[in-house]
C-alpha cells in the first residue's frame, strides 16, 4: 500500500520545501515592511526634535542679540553722556583759565607742526 502524507495536500508540481521557502519568502518581506514603517517612524520622530532643538536654538539666539543690542545702546549712551561730561568740562576749564588754555593749544600746535616737518 502507498503512504500517505498526514495533514497536508500537496498541490500538484509543488513541493514541501517550496511551499515552507514561499512562506520564508512572505514572513521576510513582511518583516522587511515592518522594519521599513518603524524606520520611517523614527526618521519623523528624529525630525521632529531636530526641528524643536533649532526652535529652540533659533530663539535663544534671538533673545541672545536682543539683549546684545540693548547693551549696544546702553554702552552707547554711557559713552555720548561721558563724552559730553568731558566737552562741559573742557568748556569750563578754559573758560576759567582762557590764558593757560590759549598757550597750552598754542604749544600743542607747534609741537604737532615740528612733528610734521620730519
Amino acid at each position: 500500500m502507498a503512504e500517505r502524507t498526514q495533514g497536508t495536500t500537496q498541490e500538484p508540481g509543488k513541493t514541501p520545501t517550496a511551499d515552507r521557502s514561499s512562506d520564508m519568502r512572505e514572513q521576510i518581506h513582511e518583516r522587511g515592511t515592518q522594519v521599513q514603517e518603524r524606520a520611517q517612524e523614527m526618521g519623523a520622530q528624529v525630525r521632529d526634535w531636530a526641528q524643536e532643538k533649532g526652535n529652540q536654538i533659533k530663539e535663544g539666539t534671538q533673545e541672545a542679540m536682543q539683549q546684545v543690542g540693548t547693551s549696544a545702546s546702553q554702552l552707547a549712551e554711557m559713552g555720548r553722556d561721558t563724552m559730553n561730561q568731558l566737552e562741559e568740562g573742557l568748556e569750563d576749564r578754559i573758560r576759567n583759565k582762557p590764558l593757560q588754555s590759549v598757550l597750552i593749544a598754542a604749544g600743542v600746535g607747534m609741537l604737532l607742526g615740528l612733528l610734521w616737518k620730519r
